[in-house]
Parts: structure tokens; sequence; C-alpha cells
């Protein structure tokens, strides 16, 4: 059994005379943050300062410095993105986002219902009616640029035509598209 000398235990008792006043100031350090990060790095900040040498600890309190020596101890564990505590606690929850059910993250990310497919729009179906009415070549550039999602360039490369062919086409492509179904949109 290890029992405290009594420098041990006066460093502890001083920790604990201060601890309230270490948690205001530790609620003011993480702001909106304290509920994820406050106790997590007010603990850590603490072991820190055990971990130090008993000397070291006496001569801190004893200059009347601890609770400054604490606060900004946890003002550089929370802010730096190198420290032990960034690494341990924060690295991992600042890397992924939140999901939010109705925020539009874009064409890319979009979940559509398709409970209702057979009762399309008007537009949608007159677009269609006259892509399938296009030639391959046709109907494969608009397919990669309006369906894929992919560039210009993107499309040149993938089936080795010139740029300048492929933007002419599809620019005549879409103003075909938007007089033909222009009732609609």
């Amino acid at each position: 059994m290890n029992t405290l000398t009594k420098e041990e235990k006066l460093v502890r008792d001083t920790i604990t005379q201060i601890y309230d006043q270490l948690k205001i100031n530790c609620r003011k350090v993480c702001g909106a943050g304290y509920d994820k990060h406050g106790d997590d790095l007010l603990a850590m900040c603490v072991e820190f300062y055990l971990e130090k040498p008993l000397e070291y600890q006496l001569k801190v309190i004893n200059d009347g410095k601890l609770e400054h020596f604490l606060t900004k101890m946890m003002a550089f564990q929370l802010k730096l993105g190198t420290t032990r505590y960034y690494h341990q606690y924060r690295k991992f929850n600042e890397k992924i986002r939140d999901f939010f059910p109705n925020y539009n993250y874009g064409k890319q990310y979009l979940n559509n219902n398709l409970a209702f497919a057979d009762e399309e729009n008007e537009s949608l179906r007159c677009v269609k009616y006259y892509i399938d009415k296009l030639n391959p070549y046709e109907k494969m550039i608009i397919n990669e640029y309006i369906i894929e999602g992919l560039t210009y360039t993107a499309i040149s490369e993938k089936y080795n035509i010139t740029y300048t062919h492929i933007k002419r086409d599809l620019i005549k492509l879409k103003k075909q598209l938007k007089e033909q179904c222009q009732h609609f949109l």
C-alpha cells in the first residue's frame, strides 16, 4: 500500500481547494464545447501536473501559480492540434461530420424515394422522350454529362474525343432539349 508523503498530501489538498475554480476556468476555456471536452480536459491537465517532479509541483504551489498553471495548460491542450489531448479526445470527433437529415448536401448525396417514381412530372418525361430519340453518340454524352455529372474534360478523356467536340455537341444538345421541352420548363 502506497502512502502519500506530507508534500504529496499538500499538493492534492491544494488541488482540492481550487478544484471548483478550475472547473469554472475550464468552462471558460472550452466555451460551448464544455459539455464535450470539459471534464476530460480538466482531468488530463491535473494528471499532467501530478506527473511532474514533486519539487516542481511544490514550487508552483509556493509561487501561488497553480490555478494559472493548470488553466494555461487547459488552453494549450484544447486549442493546439499537436497535443496529447487533441489526439486522444478531439481528433476523431473533429474529423467526422454530423449528419443533418433535412440539409441539402448536393446532387451526389441525394437519396430519392422511389415509391412515387411512376408519377414523374411532365418536363422530365419530355426530356427523356427526346433523349431516347437521339443517336447513340448523343445519348452517350448527354448521359455522361447530365446523369453521371462528368465534366467536358472527363468525358473527353474517357472516350478519347477532343474537348472542343464534346463541348460543342453538348451545348448544341442542351439547346435542342431546352427548345423541345420549353413549354414544361
